[in-house]
């Protein structure tokens, strides 16, 4: 497929009606944006509201009210005419002159989750973290699309995003690194804090080519250090809740943890999406951070 990518982009302008632009800027019927591999290619952003349409008015020689002092049945046909074939929008386009633009392997669906981050230490650099689920395997993990999270500077550099080192090797005895979907999600906890990262598609695997071989979708997330290095007495490194459990899709051997991640609002805790627990009810695994 194409080249993925991502953008961020600054405050905008309330916009007049879509005929009328600001100087200086196209019509946003002239912009364009493009997509691949579910990842954002960006060249202009922008949303459209529905506003309200122009007020009808009574069709010739018809009463505006009935006798009864309502609208009559011809000036509310007019009204809904009018409104189907001169509508009214109010839009909003975000800053597409200082957009900034990021790109990432074909195919690796970069772009699919992002996160902006603030390291203070032991140098200040603000980062955007872009996930890349379907990216290409490290060496070692015995597979071949694995998933990915890459850290990018903010700078006007299209291509200078690198890939964040966490997840090296495999056990293929015990698990399977396939297809997991590493950056399905990422969040930072804020200036100075702690990121998370996950891969909910994460196999565990017990009794490996036997007849009774079982494969747990379990999911599993790594916390980084607020300099995206790993590091266990601190971060705990690689979470995995699902693990040591019962397991069968009735109970957490098709867990998914990290569907979905995110610390609170008071950076205490960390918070883990586990959508397949329990045959598919799901669960919502909270563990304080302090």
């Amino acid at each position: 497929g194409g080249s993925s990518g991502c953008g961020t982009a600054g405050e905008g302008w309330r916009g007049r009606r879509l005929g009328d632009p600001p100087e200086g800027l196209a019509r946003l019927g002239d912009q364009r944006s493009t997509s691949g591999d579910l990842g954002f290619r960006a060249r202009a952003y922008f949303f459209a509201l529905p506003g309200s349409a122009r007020e009808g008015r009574p069709m010739a020689g018809t009463p505006g009210r009935d006798p009864g002092g309502g609208p009559g049945i011809y000036y509310l046909l007019g009204s809904l005419l009018a409104g189907l074939l001169v509508p009214g929008a109010i839009a909003f386009n975000l800053d597409v002159m200082g957009a900034l633009r990021k790109e990432g392997e074909p195919g690796s669906l970069f772009g699919f989750s992002v996160a902006l981050h603030r390291q203070l230490q032991p140098q200040r650099q603000s980062w955007l973290l872009v996930g890349a689920p379907q990216a290409l395997a490290l060496p070692g993990q015995q597979a071949n699309r694995t998933g990915g999270l890459f850290a990018c500077p903010l700078s006007l550099e299209e291509t200078d995003c690198y890939r964040v080192d966490i997840d090296r090797g495999a056990d293929v005895q015990k698990e399977s690194k396939e297809n997991q979907w590493l950056g399905v999600s990422v969040r930072s906890q804020g200036p100075g804090g702690k990121i998370v990262t996950c891969a909910h598609r994460y196999e565990a695997r017990q009794r490996v080519d036997q007849i009774l071989e079982t494969r747990d979708v379990i999911g599993r997330c790594f916390v980084l250090s607020q300099d995206l290095a790993i590091r266990d007495e601190l971060d705990g490194g690689e979470w995995k809740f699902c693990e040591g459990r019962p397991q069968g899709h009735e109970q957490f051997g098709f867990c998914q943890q990290g569907t979905a991640a995110a610390f609170s609002p008071d950076s205490h805790y960390l918070l883990f999406g586990a959508p397949g627990t329990y045959n598919w009810k799901g669960l919502l695994f909270v563990t304080n951070i302090d």
